[in-house]
């Protein structure tokens, strides 16, 4: 084995502290550095690296303002329900500058109610880099708003600055009037998905098959809260047996008893129940053991409270 010269000095340089490395920088005579010649060709040591990399990382997160506590967002997936009558409320949306939200658009049977489109002057639809659209049925201020294709339910909002605040109106396809939003935007929680329920039927409206035809849905507040997953803080978690745990959750709150389901009960009948995109949420009556049907497939499901 051959070591050239040149090599071991190499690695002894290799093996000196680098304070007696950047010992050897001196100054010519224009007092500018300059650095022995036998120590050009050895890299940089550990320490200036470690301290260019952590400049080169600062410089970036204040290019992105990663450290700015206006820019500090957390997302929210909430519902709303909006009537059609007169002198009904309008609803509120929260946005936050960098965080895009989305509005999705449903009928009282919980099927998708369609934005208005107008296919003769506008068939491709779509948003553009800054989250605009060219949909006449949707009118936004203060923000950029688009529909991202042709019969989408789906409204999207992209702020255009820090404090932006304006409002939006929607036409949906065969509605009597436009529904309006007032904007509000700043740090904290924001909508990035809200669900709006029609409080009409749509043009998608499909009644969900059941035994008692006459149940109602209620637009009772605590429907929707369980129908997004979150139960009063007074409902009792109920025990399911017979049936997967992925496919139904059930609460008791007072006399009642409320299934989350993708199954459709059928005794007892439901007397109340609401529904989006195939799950429902159904009050029945108390008992411990309920038939649910799940297309021509009728399932059996044994309900209890936990144990002491």
């Amino acid at each position: 084995m051959h070591i050239t010269i040149k090599g071991v000095i190499g690695l002894l340089l290799l093996a000196v502290p680098e304070t007696m490395v950047c010992a050897q920088t001196t100054r010519d005579s224009n007092g500018a550095p300059r650095v022995d010649p036998i120590y050009e060709g050895l890299p940089p040591p550990p320490s200036a690296m470690q301290h260019f990399y952590d400049r080169v990382d600062q410089g970036q997160k204040n290019l992105d303002a990663a450290e700015d506590p206006h820019r500090l967002a957390t997302p929210v997936s909430r519902s709303v329900r909006i009537s059609l009558a007169p002198g009904a409320q309008t609803n509120i949306i929260r946005i936050a500058q960098d965080y895009p939200a989305a509005i999705t658009f449903l009928d009282e049977t919980g099927q998708s109610w369609p934005i208005a489109w107008d296919i003769a002057t506008n068939k491709s639809g779509g948003c553009d880099a800054h989250g605009q659209g060219q949909n006449s049925a949707v009118r936004s201020v203060g923000i950029n708003a688009c529909v991202p294709e042709a019969g989408s339910n789906v409204l999207q909002l992209t702020p255009v600055s820090r404090y932006a605040h304006g409002g939006v109106l929607v036409n949906l396809k065969g509605a009597p009037k436009p529904i309006s939003f007032m904007i509000i935007s700043g740090t904290g929680a924001y909508d990035a998905d809200l669900t709006v329920r029609v409080a009409a039927r749509g043009p998608n409206a499909k009644d969900a098959p059941n035994s008692e035809p006459d149940a109602p849905a209620t637009g009772d507040r605590n429907l929707e809260a369980m129908l997004d997953g979150a139960a009063p803080a007074d409902a009792v978690p109920l025990r399911v047996a017979g049936v997967s745990p992925d496919r139904i959750r059930a609460w008791k709150l007072g006399d009642k008893m409320y299934l989350r389901t993708d199954y459709t009960p059928i005794s007892p009948a439901p007397s109340a129940h609401e529904t989006e995109y195939g799950i429902g949420i159904y009050e029945i009556p108390e008992t411990s053991n309920v038939l649910l049907s799940s297309g021509a497939r009728i399932v059996s499901a044994t309900l209890s409270e936990d144990g002491p």
